[in-house]
């Protein structure tokens, strides 16, 4: 459980007051049994104190308060170690590379970032009861050695028996745990591909059903890897059982015999403290299983952390200084490759040479798989290039600086995602927000409200529109669109190449679009053909 103490020593908590009423818990549990023999000596003598039931009453009450006060303390602890973990991996992911992200995949991020909430939550429980059921059976360890030491031996032998039985099992149930979670990623990346690519799936049924052959094929064997974990975990939770009926015969029918070591008189009091010992080790054996899936769950959140570690700078966390201005931009011999995991180069783009003026109107063209988007990211920094510079008024730009050179831009990419909210535009003016709604002829079909669009349920090209008045709002001096007019009708399309375009031209802004709508180059200044990752200029347009 190296895991979960690690995450319990990130937490600043009261963990001394919380262990301390669980060993009082403890204690008065254990008194509890004291009094019980003390009482059941008094009926069979006929007398009865009442000081004994005044005092039983009094652990009672004091057991079930220390033991809720642990429990609730330990429960608030975990969840906000949880939230404290989750609230810092978020932080991590938004500061990790386009690179990390797309390679990793939103399945296996949102699997590891969620499973095992259920168990982790449990645990809380379990810590505070661990600790009181502890105290208990080390109470009733020194009980039955006080009634009789080869019943304490004979009660050791067992349950230490029993324990390594539980550990074999646990240690198999840690293995079949994380090659479920494996499966259970794949199951996830799979809903993923089938949801991303659904419009293909839904039209193609011989795809529909492979896919869904494999998504079968996947949940089979995460079925399987489960139903052992189950298997398993019941045997462990029979554990105690076992060892509850096995101590109970040798106290019953072979300790007796051996009248020279043990009374029999004795006997009641070894099966009342044998049923006594046994909740708390039922409990802690119960428990077990929970935490070993807590310290999987807890040990693939580290291990995502550790991942993004790897991948984020240390310059990812100094303060962002944008660029006020420039006059151009330069690539020089820009190139980037794409590589299979054994680190051969899978597809190259590049080296580029192009330098942008401040106030260009740039149009690129080329087939899909050319290598338009990946110089995109190259141009706005999302991707860092292989080798070459890019500069920004003959100052190259160097790694720890290429926050603020992406801050020259805004984007609108043909996987553009539209956010729920303005996020990082504190103050909005109402008015040029429905200035640009009519301008983009949405006004009939959403509002700005509350900080947000009041309807999203729209078509590609209309949530194209909302995206593009998002970047206008952001107000940066680059804008690049990817395919922005590709899914908007004529009218609107002439629109946007023969007024918005020039017009922002004329208000100093460098915008680059891809674009295939030939019938309008003559509105650039150049038009840039992207061919088997090399880049050309058009001289006739």
């Amino acid at each position: 459980m190296i895991i979960l103490l690690k995450f319990l020593k990130e937490i600043e908590a009261p963990y001394g007051k919380i262990i301390s009423l669980a060993i009082v818990s403890g204690f008065a549990n254990g008194f509890l049994l004291a009094l019980i023999n003390i009482g059941a000596e008094n009926i069979s003598s006929q007398s009865l104190e009442e000081r004994i039931f005044v005092m039983y009453l009094i652990s009672l009450v004091l057991y079930i308060y220390t033991l809720k006060y642990a429990a609730s303390q330990a429960a608030t602890i975990f969840e906000k170690g949880i939230r404290q973990v989750r609230v810092r991996l978020a932080n991590k992911i938004r500061r990790a590379e386009v690179q990390f992200i797309e390679k990793m995949g939103h399945g296996d991020l949102f699997a590891k970032l969620t499973e095992g909430d259920d168990a982790i939550s449990l645990s809380a429980l379990l810590f505070a009861t661990t600790c009181q059921s502890s105290i208990v059976l080390l109470f009733g360890f020194f009980y039955v050695a006080w009634l009789s030491f080869l019943s304490f031996v004979v009660l050791f032998v067992t349950l230490g028996m029993a324990v390594l039985w539980y550990l074999a099992l646990e240690k198999h149930i840690h293995t079949e745990l994380q090659n479920a979670t494996v499966k259970r990623t794949e199951f996830f990346n799979m809903l993923t591909q089938m949801l991303d690519g659904f419009k293909e799936v839904k039209i193609n049924q011989r795809k529909s059903d492979a896919l869904f052959r494999e998504i079968n094929a996947i949940a089979n064997q995460y079925e399987q890897l489960k139903v052992r974990v189950s298997i398993k975990n019941v045997l462990a939770m029979m554990v105690g059982q076992i060892t509850l009926f096995l101590l109970l015969g040798l106290m019953v029918f072979i300790l007796p015999s051996f009248n020279f070591f043990i009374q029999s008189e004795i006997v009641f009091k070894m099966v009342a403290a044998s049923f006594f010992i046994m909740a708390p080790v039922g409990m802690i054996v119960t428990g077990l299983p929970s935490l070993a899936l807590t310290n999987v769950a807890l040990g693939n959140i580290y291990q995502l952390e550790t991942e993004l570690d790897a991948v984020i700078s240390e310059q990812s966390q100094l303060p962002v200084m944008p660029l006020d201005d420039f006059h151009e931009l330069r690539l020089s011999a820009i190139a980037f490759h794409y590589l299979d995991p054994t680190g051969k180069p899978l597809f190259s783009v590049g080296p580029f040479n192009l330098t942008i003026p401040r106030g260009e109107l740039l149009f690129m063209v080329g087939g899909n798989g050319s290598g338009k988007s990946t110089f995109l990211k190259l141009l706005t920094g999302l991707y860092y290039p292989n080798s070459g510079s890019i500069y920004v008024d003959e100052e190259e730009i160097e790694h720890i600086e290429y926050q603020s050179y992406r801050e020259l831009f805004a984007i609108v990419f043909t996987d553009f995602h539209l956010f729920d909210k303005f996020y990082g535009l504190s103050e909005i003016d109402r008015k040029s927000v429905r200035d640009w709604l009519r301008q983009m002829e949405l006004e009939h079909k959403t509002k700005y409200l509350d900080g947000k669009f009041s309807h999203l349920d729209l078509s590609t090209g209309q949530k194209k529109r909302l995206a593009f008045i998002i970047a206008m709002l952001e107000d940066k001096l680059i804008y690049v669109f990817d395919e922005l007019a590709a899914d908007q009708d004529p009218q609107f399309r002439k629109k946007f190449y023969e007024i918005i375009l020039p017009d922002l031209k004329n208000q100093g802004k460098t915008v680059i679009v891809v674009t295939h709508d030939d019938k309008y180059f003559p509105v650039a200044d150049r038009v840039l053909k992207m061919e088997y990752g090399q880049l050309v200029e058009l001289t006739e347009i």
